[in-house]
């Protein structure tokens, strides 16, 4: 995460030193710095805001006093997402300080979002060593997109197309599941009845397709496609975007910031707000929402827009996330799907 770009955010900068103290308060508190080392040194504003410009100028040394698990869970928090909808807070009940201005853009949007909701899915196996890999999300009528390396889990080339690996005792099955929602026992189960195409190596775009069944396990009907933007509508540096997703416990991410931030809640839907910080050619966008392992494969989507603008692959952990760009996917469905 690049903390100079929560706060050139200059609404979110004034908010977070003018509200330092409760902000520091209500973490300690609910023990959120147990694990880095209490508050030492962060006794005052004035400390706080030394931290804060050093951040900005790109100089901050990370340290002891917990200044940055503040700043990740105020700047960039992380939603869970029950019965298709954005929860009212971030990462709900634990009684610590968000920030209103974040709250503020995440509410404007909430509408948007919440038509986004329903479209993303947890990508579950069977007769497979994992029981789930990561996301996907509806991109055209009956079908999904993800990652390339979600898809390799469970899929493998064959003979003039794709077809489901075989673990020792049997071929393995995958489904997608619109829920998994903390708190939520209800399934909507669809499973994967075609590997349509997986990237190959040598290409930027790191998707694949798969086609699903039209109706669930319990005969509920799919929902709908997420529109994707045309071109590079959208692509602005500082634009707000919402990462839907399911983020694991992280295998390669701090288990500190894992604990700090996700309050230990792993493996259900979440919506993460962020922006575009950057751009890498031609080839992918870079946002700065708070992922984890699972959300490989998560619909990055325009908070102004309800639009996809991208689908997500990888991060950088305290630098920034990839992402394909919406109009590369928007070619693969056009050339391979269709």
């Amino acid at each position: 995460m690049l903390y100079t770009q929560i706060f050139a955010d200059t609404e979110v900068r004034d908010e977070f030193l003018d509200r330092f103290e409760e902000i520091r308060d209500t973490y300690a508190a609910s023990g959120g710095l147990e694990s880095v080392g209490g508050l030492e040194g962060l006794l005052s504003v004035d400390r706080a805001a030394v931290g804060v410009q050093r951040m900005i100028e790109g100089t901050w040394q990370r340290d002891d006093s917990g200044l940055e698990a503040i700043v990740r869970r105020f700047g960039r928090p992380v939603y869970l997402v029950q019965r298709d909808t954005v929860a009212a807070t971030a990462d709900a009940p634990d009684g610590r300080a968000e920030s209103q201005v974040v709250a503020a853009r995440v509410n404007a949007a909430r509408d948007r979002l919440n038509g986004v909701l329903p479209s993303v899915g947890r990508v579950d196996l069977r007769n497979h060593r994992l029981d789930w890999v990561g996301t996907a999300w509806m991109v055209a009528e009956g079908l999904l997109v993800t990652n390339r390396h979600v898809a390799r889990e469970f899929a493998e080339p064959t003979q003039g197309g794709f077809g489901f690996r075989a673990s020792p005792m049997a071929r393995v099955h995958a489904y997608v599941d619109w829920y998994h929602e903390h708190g939520r026992q209800q399934e909507s189960r669809f499973k994967v009845t075609e590997v349509v195409w997986i990237e190959p190596d040598s290409s930027p775009c790191d998707a694949a397709l798969l086609r699903v069944a039209p109706t669930g396990e319990e005969g509920e009907s799919l929902p709908a496609p997420i529109p994707l933007t045309s071109g590079d509508d959208g692509l602005t540096l500082g634009r707000w975007v919402g990462v839907v997703g399911y983020p694991d416990t992280g295998r390669h991410d701090d288990p500190e910031d894992r604990l700090r931030i996700f309050d230990g809640i792993f493996e259900c839907k979440r919506m993460a707000p962020g922006q575009l910080i950057s751009f890498q050619g031609e080839r992918w966008i870079h946002h700065d929402a708070t992922t984890l392992g699972g959300n490989s494969g998560s619909v990055v989507v325009d908070l102004d827009t309800g639009r996809a603008l991208g689908l997500h692959f990888a991060g950088l952990p305290k630098k920034r996330n990839y992402a394909v760009r919406a109009r590369d996917v928007a070619r693969l469905v056009r050339e391979r799907a269709s």
